[in-house]
């Protein structure tokens, strides 16, 4: 019973052993196992960064002093020799305008009677012989200064056949004292004859130009009466 009893508690002794030794076997490789791996972890989690500390900041550049400008005469200029060309200078035409005439008198403000009329009136533009300044009579008319008509401008026919007789001619004296635009009011009866005697008339009569009552020189109608006599003479002139 004894040798029994210490042969199973040897088996029971050397179980145990065995699987004690079986369970540490297990324990450390499981871990040696674990430890790499933990180790690997938290190694590969924690990563160590060298950060190494700023680079201190550049000093800025001294400033430099403003330089004082020195004052000094300018450079001699180059000799340049002129051109023989010269730019002509430009016509300027300035236009002459006309001086305006004014009134002699001031007039009464009578807008309604300074017109023209058939009356004489106080205006300045009263017509026929007002006593307006600006009316329509003149101060003085056309005279006869020189030009005369005579036996010898009488055709030879009409002289020959004994053909007399008076023209009244009508002409238009102008501002130069010539005669112009004749007809015949009175005919002599002979064609021939009033042709000649206007003709004659534009051609030789000079005249003092009639005036208005500022002193110009104005164009005013005229009449000439040629009394053809055997002598040729006898004109007289007709207003």
């Amino acid at each position: 019973m004894n040798y029994l009893a210490d042969t199973g508690w040897q088996q029971r002794a050397k179980s145990m052993a065995g699987v004690i030794t079986i369970h540490v076997a297990i324990g450390y490789a499981l871990v040696l196992g674990m430890g790499t791996d933990v180790a690997k972890r938290v190694t590969a989690g924690f990563k160590v960064i060298n950060l190494s500390p700023p680079q201190p900041p550049e000093p800025l550049p001294a400033e430099k002093p403003a330089e004082v400008l020195q004052e000094a005469a300018s450079p001699e200029n180059l000799r340049a020799a002129p051109t023989e060309i010269v730019v002509p200078e430009p016509e300027i035409k300035l236009e002459i305008k006309s001086p305006v005439l004014a009134a002699p008198v001031a007039g009464p403000g009578n807008d309604t009677r300074a017109g023209a009329s058939d009356q004489a009136g106080p205006g300045f533009g009263s017509g026929g012989q007002g006593d307006g300044y600006g009316g329509g009579g003149i101060a003085s008319g056309p005279r006869h200064l020189s030009g005369a008509l005579n036996r010898k401008d009488i055709p030879r026919a009409v002289w020959k056949a004994g053909n007399r007789g008076n023209v009244l001619a009508h002409f238009t004296v102008g501002t130069d004292g010539r005669a112009s635009d004749c007809r015949i009011r009175q005919t002599s009866g002979h064609p021939e004859l009033d042709a000649v005697t206007c003709r004659l008339i534009e051609e030789r009569f000079r005249f003092e130009p009639a005036r208005d009552r500022q002193g110009r020189a104005v164009a005013q109608p005229y009449g000439w009466l040629q009394e053809w006599w055997k002598d040729g003479r006898g004109p007289q002139a007709v207003n």
